[in-house]
């Protein structure tokens, strides 16, 4: 007899938070060159609430590369767990411009607490130190599993270049 593999899902984390996360904000993005920028934004008074969330491909790596990932999200009121899911939009969203599959993976620089305390606890991902670089930063790397969650309210937006003065 044999045996089929389990269809991949999304953890009850995700599956409870998603919602939520919708309820209150939404995200948009620009296309900037080579990479991504995303932009959080709270639906109630349509103001950005991130900071920098910018990700990019290496084509000749087949990594995504998170440059920045500073979503603004825990300076709300009762988000606990949001910033978690965010991220996981994000890195689907990307996943999906670019069409790629399972195979890559994501790599991320930052700090070591960062990494104990918010990338090692993210359960849809398996994020491990892939190396150490200066002072308290580590490069650390997940597999890129694409799953089957719903990123059509993730829209672009128009980048909007500084005047040159």
């Amino acid at each position: 007899m044999e045996v089929q593999p389990s269809a991949v899902v999304l953890s009850a984390f995700m599956l409870s938070h998603i919602p939520e996360f919708h309820h209150r904000f939404g995200i948009n993005f620009t296309i900037d060159g080579p990479q991504l920028e995303y932009f959080v934004y709270e639906k109630r008074s349509g103001l950005d609430i991130s900071c920098s969330l910018t990700v990019g491909f290496d084509e000749a790596t087949g990594q995504i590369r998170v440059m920045t990932f500073y979503p603004g999200i825990c300076m709300q009121q009762g988000v606990r767990y949001l910033s978690a899911v965010c991220f996981f939009l994000v890195m689907q969203h990307f996943a999906a411009f670019h069409r790629l599959g399972p195979g890559g993976s994501i790599l991320v620089n930052t700090r070591q607490g960062i990494y104990d305390t918010f990338y090692a606890r993210l359960q849809d991902f398996d994020f491990h130190i892939q190396g150490c670089s200066e002072e308290d930063r580590v490069d650390i790397v997940s597999r890129l599993l694409p799953l089957p969650v719903d990123i059509s309210m993730i829209r672009e937006r128009p980048l909007v270049e500084e005047a040159a003065f």
